[in-house]
């Protein structure tokens, strides 16, 4: 059950930011202690909590094809397409990540790869000029543990994946083991050096064992950086679905909603004051709607508005942008 949690001031549409070097230069003299996101305006007797979202958006059943006309409390960015243009990051991206550290809004990058580790991003990120501290990043690697220590404490588990997803779970204190007899926990994430003998310990974890099935994600297809595609974990879980006639136990991945229930427990933040964005449609955005987060599509990926319209609305996006820039608001962007 999610705890309640503070809210953040909203930032008034009115604001006026004066120069925007003087203001982040401002913004880095405060003092640690002050909260992580306050009210920027240049006009101290301004009034927030005007109408800074549209009523059409509210209900996140309606999509649109414009920026949103408000700056939210938190920003949930995925990694793996949003900030890559193949294997480099989008220019629009630095711009974004001063922006919204500027406003003292938190953002979080979701890497659904489970190939992808928290050190590589935050090195991939430096080498374009973005500074990100590894707490800000949510991998499959990271949830995955947080999961197994909450559902599993002390279990061992046998990790179906490549070294990164291997050595963030171990980093994170999980024992690993590949003796079928002490297995507690088979954990399948993107594995290209699947193979029968990684298929027989898992039988035999799970057949003889007793052991759960755990699946990083269920994704039939799976994006590279660079755009390529190729078969998803899905392949590997019903390989070990079909020879142990047992059922996963537990999906991480979306649209299953534990990865936000992770993230908010850490975020000051509601989930309708927070943005998901992503360039692909399907389980991110159903994720976002169980959860009751507003979703922006961005047309940088392969999705098209066109399959975006073709949706019901319940799978729909709420906004529907050109390029990562346009999540923020014009009256921002307009004055830095």
């Amino acid at each position: 059950m999610r705890m309640p949690t503070p809210r953040i001031p909203q930032i008034n549409p009115k604001a006026i930011i004066g120069d925007a070097k003087e203001l982040r230069e401002k913004l880095a003299r405060r003092p640690a202690a002050q909260a992580e996101t306050e009210l920027v305006t240049a006009d101290p007797a301004a009034k927030v909590g005007e109408k800074e979202i549209s009523e059409r958006i509210a209900d996140l059943n309606v999509m649109v094809r414009e920026a949103p006309q408000r700056v939210f409390d938190a920003y949930l960015l995925n990694i793996d397409a949003t900030v890559f243009a193949g294997a480099q990051l989008m220019p629009e991206m630095k711009m974004v990540v001063d922006t919204l550290t500027s406003l003292r809004r938190p953002i979080r990058y979701l890497s659904m790869l489970s190939t992808v580790s928290s050190d590589k991003l935050v090195t991939a990120m430096a080498a374009e000029g973005v500074q990100l501290d590894p707490h800000q990043i949510v991998t499959p690697g990271r949830q995955a543990a947080r999961y197994l220590h909450k559902s599993y404490p002390g279990a061992n588990v046998f990790v179906i994946g490549d070294d990164a997803l291997s050595a963030e779970v171990e980093g994170e204190g999980i024992p690993l083991s590949e003796d079928p007899a002490e297995i507690n926990v088979v954990l399948v994430g993107h594995d290209r050096d699947f193979s029968f003998d990684k298929l027989t310990t898992a039988f035999r974890a799970i057949d003889e064992n007793g052991a759960d099935l755990v699946a990083s994600s269920l994704r039939r297809v799976r994006r590279q950086p660079d755009g390529t595609r190729e078969p998803g974990t899905l392949s590997i879980v019903t390989a070990i679905e079909v020879a142990t006639r047992k059922r996963v136990a537990k999906n991480l991945g979306s649209p299953e909603p534990d990865l936000l229930e992770m993230i908010f427990e850490d975020l000051a933040a509601t989930p309708e004051d927070a943005l998901l964005v992503t360039d692909s449609l399907g389980a991110d955005i159903r994720m976002a709607k169980r959860f009751g987060i507003p979703s922006a599509l961005v047309l940088t990926g392969d999705a098209t508005i066109k399959q975006a319209e073709a949706l019901k609305r319940k799978d729909q996006p709420n906004y529907v942008l050109d390029s990562i820039d346009s999540i923020i608001p014009p009256y921002i962007k307009d004055q830095l």
